[in-house]
């Protein structure tokens, strides 16, 4: 049976093939890869990402450090429901355990969180606004018919394909307000 490989095992092969990659290349690119597996297992509450980096070699740790940072900022996001993804909050946790500069990372932490809670909060009052809106228009309707037929009807605001259409385009408009500070954050954190 033959032996699967890691993506980085082949990379590596194919470096060395290639006669293009230093030694101390190489073992970047191994302490590069031990950061995002870190990164990873902190991610999935496994292990103890603070004393798994301690255990790495010094000329290791930057490198494993700077992994662990790039995939835990991938990890943050604008909340796509109702609340905060538990792997968004803790990719900042993780973020403030590797920082060099834990003063800017937790102010940063901070603004990442508050920028989370003013989002949440428009995207509600919005969603609120918009169903309010529409549940009037159709509530006209919804008497006029019942009248008409002479039976109880009940629709559901939310599910009218012109509700969803309204809804669809405020929160791209959202996101596209937030995302940006959001992203300008992120870029920041890579850097503390």
């Amino acid at each position: 049976m033959a032996e699967i490989k890691s993506a980085l095992e082949i990379a590596l092969e194919k470096a060395e093939r290639y006669g293009r990659a230093t030694k101390e290349e190489l073992r970047k690119e191994e302490y590069l890869e031990k950061g995002r597996q870190l990164a990873v297992q902190f991610l999935k509450e496994e292990g103890d990402l603070a004393a798994e980096l301690a255990k790495l070699p010094p000329e290791a740790r930057d490198a494993a450090k700077q992994a662990v940072k790039e995939v835990l900022v991938r990890n943050i996001a604008l909340p796509r429901e109702e609340t905060v993804d538990p792997r968004a909050v803790r990719a900042l946790e993780g973020l403030l355990l590797v920082a060099s500069n834990q003063k800017g990372m937790t102010r940063l932490k901070e603004e990442v969180q508050q920028l989370w809670q003013q989002f949440l909060m428009a995207r509600n009052s919005a969603l609120q606004q918009l169903k309010a809106s529409f549940s009037q228009q159709v509530r006209n309707v919804t008497q006029a018919l019942e009248a008409q037929y002479g039976q109880r009807m009940k629709v559901e605001v939310e599910h009218l394909p012109q509700f969803q259409e309204e809804w669809r385009k405020f929160e791209t408009n959202l996101i596209q307000q937030f995302e940006p500070i959001l992203e300008d954050r992120k870029t920041r954190m890579l850097t503390l």
